[in-house]
């Protein structure tokens, strides 16, 4: 009978040890397909907001150039307030911070283009500058977060130099 009892023990320990290692391995995974998404987001901001320093500084005044830059910087707020909850508190408050100053500004410009211009565009390409730098900084965080050891850390197995 305690021979049962030691079988049926060892068959329990093994099926949880078994069940824990999945769920480890489940979280691993999981993790990795959220820093994921999170280089995804970064790489679509990056998108959104492509070369706006570049454009203004090739305008020559041309108003369609600050509109476009409207329409770019739009699409970048559409697409935070899509994926902003996959970032930490800090970031994420940051960028709305930056979205909410660039939005007060589209409200105050009156429609008649008399202080569009230069002020938005300076305030634009500040903002752009700004946001491209948070986000550069995300992406280093979360390509080294990706490149990180993600089982058996004790083992140095798979360890990128």
């Amino acid at each position: 009978m305690d021979l049962l009892f030691a079988g049926f023990a060892g068959v329990l320990i093994g099926a949880l040890t078994a069940t824990l290692i999945l769920l480890h391995v489940f979280q691993k995974r999981a993790d990795r397909d959220l820093i994921e998404r999170r280089l995804w987001a970064c790489f679509d901001y990056r998108d959104c907001l492509e070369n706006l320093e570049g454009a203004f500084a090739q305008s020559n005044g041309d108003p369609r150039v600050l509109e476009q830059a409207w329409h770019q910087v739009s699409a970048f707020t559409r697409e935070f307030r899509r994926t902003s909850w996959l970032f930490g508190p800090e970031l994420r408050l940051r960028l709305e911070a930056i979205i909410t100053e660039i939005e007060h500004e589209r409200r105050s410009d009156d429609g008649s283009g008399a202080r569009a211009g230069g002020r938005a565009a300076q305030l634009l390409c500040e903002k752009g500058r700004e946001i491209d730098g948070l986000i550069a900084r995300e992406i280093d965080v979360q390509t080294r977060e990706h490149r990180r050891l993600r089982f058996f850390p004790g083992l140095g197995i798979g360890r990128e130099t």
